[in-house]
């Protein structure tokens, strides 16, 4: 076959079989159409629905309220005595005991020269669990229940004790303390942080974080989870008396009202003095610059001494402290194992100090 044949050969291919079936029939249609437009109609009033509903997330600056008559900076003094100094936590439920008898021990390891102050709950908190704090170091003080505003409406039951928190400022000053650091239970001193008591602003809390998928991200709202504050009767009663008519989440208990109190004048600690573990999901490399110089660790969405299913009132004995432990390692396939050991370094470390004073209080 020549060149010019072969270009100009018609290849002829068998055509492919064509469904007549498939074909919709007039009547049919129609009623797709319809029901697309149906859809199509769904959908628009549905997002216009959305669109003139929607309200923006509560912010305490976009919302701001004139709360706050502390001036931002206290008068320049000399620095605060080891006596005038004030470590504070909190315990409403002897499920916390040893964490917070921990959380001492943490405290005392970093070399810090301070008062170990822990208001507490007397009706909701036993002499076996006042026992163990006692032998890892706390001073204990029984405060009344402060209760939640509006008569705990919007509140999360899990935080209706958490007003309490703010008897620190009162309790403070009682004690003769200038300067303070609060810290929840579920935390973990791990380096020196004694320039906390050195800041001349009256109150400082790390942002807050949250976890992926919330929006809020690294938020620029702070965390009460650790707080530098200086102790005052005058501040409680201020905040005590305008806990019922500032507008803030309610459900988000005493940390929203904090962040509304002192929204404008709070200052911002760095990330290494509240590292919520949850930094280690959003960013595994801004996790790790923090492990440098970590000062302190908070264990907020998985605690290494504590699940759901243990009750408020159960004052868990050591052997059950270790059980726990170790199922909260192994959790989300060991991915806190590492922040989990260094609890339970510490926990271990005051069983082998105190074990014996510790053991005596269960009896």
């Amino acid at each position: 076959m020549s060149f010019s044949r072969f270009f100009s050969f018609q290849h002829s291919y068998e055509r492919l079989p064509v469904h007549t079936k498939s074909r919709l029939s007039p009547q049919n249609y129609r009623k797709l159409v319809v029901a697309a437009s149906i859809f199509g109609g769904i959908c628009v009033v549905w997002l216009l629905a959305k669109f003139l509903s929607y309200k923006a997330p509560y912010t305490p600056l976009d919302n701001y309220e004139h709360l706050n008559i502390l001036p931002l900076l206290r008068d320049q003094t000399p620095l605060s005595s080891s006596s005038q100094r004030g470590v504070f936590s909190s315990l409403y439920s002897d499920s916390f005991a040893i964490a917070v008898a921990v959380l001492g021990h943490s405290v005392r390891r970093a070399n810090i020269d301070a008062r170990l102050i822990l208001p507490y709950l007397s009706s909701q908190v036993s002499s076996n669990a006042i026992c163990i704090v006692k032998a890892a170091g706390w001073e204990p003080h029984a405060v009344p229940l402060l209760p939640p505003p509006h008569n705990g409406r919007g509140i999360h039951a899990r935080f209706r004790d958490q007003y309490t928190k703010l008897r620190i400022w009162s309790l403070g000053e009682e004690l003769g303390i200038d300067s303070a650091v609060y810290f929840d239970a579920d935390t973990l001193v791990l380096r020196n942080f004694e320039e906390l008591f050195n800041i001349p602003w009256e109150f400082g809390a790390t942002p807050d974080i949250y976890r992926p998928g919330d929006d809020r991200g690294f938020a620029i709202t702070f965390n009460a989870g650790v707080l530098a504050f200086r102790p005052s009767k005058k501040t409680f009663e201020d905040m005590k008396q305008k806990l019922e008519t500032a507008n803030y989440p309610l459900e988000q208990a005493e940390q929203a009202f904090l962040n509304l109190y002192f929204g404008a004048k709070a200052l911002r600690l760095p990330y290494v003095y509240n590292a919520n573990i949850v930094v280690k999901e959003r960013s595994l490399e801004m996790w790790e610059e923090l492990g440098e110089e970590m000062r302190v660790i908070h264990y907020s969405v998985i605690k290494p001494f504590w699940a759901k299913s243990v009750s408020n009132d159960l004052l868990m004995t050591p052997e059950q402290i270790r059980k726990i432990n170790d199922e909260r390692a192994a959790k989300i396939g060991g991915f806190y194992r590492k922040e989990v050991g260094w609890w339970r370094e510490v926990f271990e470390e005051l069983m082998q100090e105190k074990g014996d004073a510790i053991r005596a209080c269960y009896s």
